[in-house]
C-alpha cells in the first residue's frame, strides 16, 4: 500500500500534462483511486490549499476512504518522527529546515507511512548528509519506511498507456 506526497501530482501535471497524456490520466482514474493507494489529510490540505492544478480531477475520482485522518495513535508516532529530526539526527538539520518539515504535510505523512507501514511515493530525492531541508526520503529510511518515485510507482500500479 502507498501513501502520496503532495509533489506526486504537481509532478504528473508538469511533465505529463493531461491534454498529452490522456491514456495516462485516464489508467490513474482506476490506479491511483484505489484501495491500494491513500492521500494523507495534512496532504489533502495541502492539495487544497494550493489550488493544485490537478485539484479538480483529484476531487472528482478521490474516494473519502482514501485520506487518512489523523487519530489519537498518530501522535505519539508524530512525537517520535520529530524527535529524530530535531534533536536525534546527525548531522543536525537547521532550524528553518526543521520547522519547515514539522510545519507541512511531510511529517504527518513520514509518522502515518511509519506507523501504518506503507510506502511514500514522492518526487524528493535523498540528501543524507545535508541540513537546509528535511528530505522526505532520508527521514523515511531511518525509519525504514520505503519512498519510491513517480515511474516505480506506475510500474508497481501496472500502469500502461
Amino acid at each position: 500500500m502507498y501513501l502520496v506526497d503532495t509533489n506526486f501530482l504537481g509532478e504528473l501535471a508538469t511533465l505529463y500534462p493531461e491534454d498529452v497524456f490522456p491514456s495516462l490520466w485516464k489508467a490513474l482514474e482506476t490506479t491511483l483511486f484505489s484501495e491500494l493507494v491513500f492521500f494523507h489529510e495534512e496532504v489533502d490540505k495541502e492539495l487544497r490549499a494550493w489550488k493544485h492544478p490537478s485539484l479538480a480531477w483529484y476531487e472528482q475520482h478521490l474516494k473519502q476512504d482514501q485520506v487518512v485522518q489523523i487519530d489519537e495513535g498518530d501522535f505519539a508516532v508524530y512525537a517520535e518522527v520529530a524527535q529524530w529530526v530535531e534533536e536525534d539526527r546527525h548531522p543536525k538539520y537547521n532550524s528553518p529546515a526543521v520547522d519547515e518539515f514539522l510545519e507541512c504535510a511531510d511529517s504527518w505523512l513520514v509518522a502515518a507511512a511509519y506507523r501504518y507501514k506503507r510506502a511514500i511515493v514522492t518526487i524528493e530525492v535523498p540528501a543524507p548528509g545535508g541540513k537546509k531541508k528535511v528530505k522526505i526520503p532520508d527521514v523515511a529510511s531511518h525509519f525504514a519506511i520505503e519512498c519510491i518515485g513517480t515511474i516505480e510507482f506506475l510500474r508497481r500500479l501496472e500502469v500502461r498507456i
